[in-house]
């Protein structure tokens, strides 16, 4: 799945509730909205893995809720959460219970794919192969751990109607993350260190 079918599919659930709360598209994003709030900029901005899709192990991309003072909102001088930060203990454990049934549905890669990443990982890291292979091994593993609030997921796809069970998640989650985004512009004003 190319970066822009993920986007696409990501603006048909959550671009609606989002402009309905006085966010707009901005132009020349791959896609994120933006409005201003007491002289903050509120951004809800999504990005795809930067590795891309795989066609053994699918992909991943992630949601990203930002205030700054500036309308540039992936520098520094903001505040900035990922979707994880909103959801409740239950929403942790169904995304986390998705994310397994996603994995579940990949199937698995011939041999000769985890060889190349050995090799790879060998000629690259020698003293870190070990620990990059059993990341690489994870990606086609249930999800051992509990997800955690300000724990840094991204979100796996392996089908279109997988990005669509995320964005229809982001959607639901809008309206409290939105409301915690206005207080942190509140806060803003308030501190001058931030």
């Amino acid at each position: 799945m190319k970066a822009a079918d993920v986007y696409r599919l990501v603006a048909t659930e959550v671009g609606p509730p989002l402009v309905g709360r006085g966010f707009k598209k901005l132009r020349g994003s791959r896609l994120a909205f933006q409005r201003v709030v007491r002289n903050t900029y509120q951004t809800v901005w999504f990005q795809c893995d930067k590795y891309g899709w795989d066609p053994h192990s699918g992909s991943r991309f992630f949601v990203n809720f930002t205030v700054s003072e500036s309308p540039t909102f992936d520098t520094l001088g903001r505040h900035d959460e990922r979707l994880f930060f909103f959801l409740t203990d239950a929403e942790l454990a169904g995304a986390r219970d998705f994310r397994d049934a996603v994995v579940a549905r990949i199937p698995r890669p011939p041999a000769s794919y985890f060889e190349t990443f050995q090799a790879e990982c060998d000629r690259r890291n020698p003293a870190n192969a070990a620990g990059l292979m059993a990341a690489i091994r994870a990606q086609f593993e249930p999800e051992p751990i509990p997800y955690r609030r300000h724990q840094d997921v991204g979100m796996r796809y392996w089908l279109p109607t997988d990005v669509t069970w995320w964005a229809r998640l982001i959607a639901s989650v809008l309206p409290r993350a939105i409301e915690q985004m206005d207080s942190w512009s509140g806060e803003w004003l308030e501190s001058p260190n931030v």
